[in-house]
């Protein structure tokens, strides 16, 4: 295993790869509902989380859907 560093919305984040994306929100403790995830600039959807794999200096942008009022 290696150890990598990816940008979650614009913090570095050091994690172990091979790591999915979906790992990585497990690790996060982010719901799969009502989040979106763009990796490099690219929307990848949710069917894709766990067969998108992270390489080393990869930019992750999470958005949580927020309700208010």
């Amino acid at each position: 295993m290696t150890q990598i560093t990816v940008n979650v919305n614009q913090q570095p984040q050091h994690c172990v790869s091979p790591i999915s994306i979906a790992e990585l929100l497990a690790l996060k403790q982010l719901e799969k509902k009502g989040t979106a995830v763009a990796r490099n600039n690219n929307i990848v959807s949710k069917s894709q989380w766990s067969a998108t794999y992270l390489n080393h200096g990869d930019t992750l942008d999470i958005f949580t859907l927020v309700a208010g009022g």
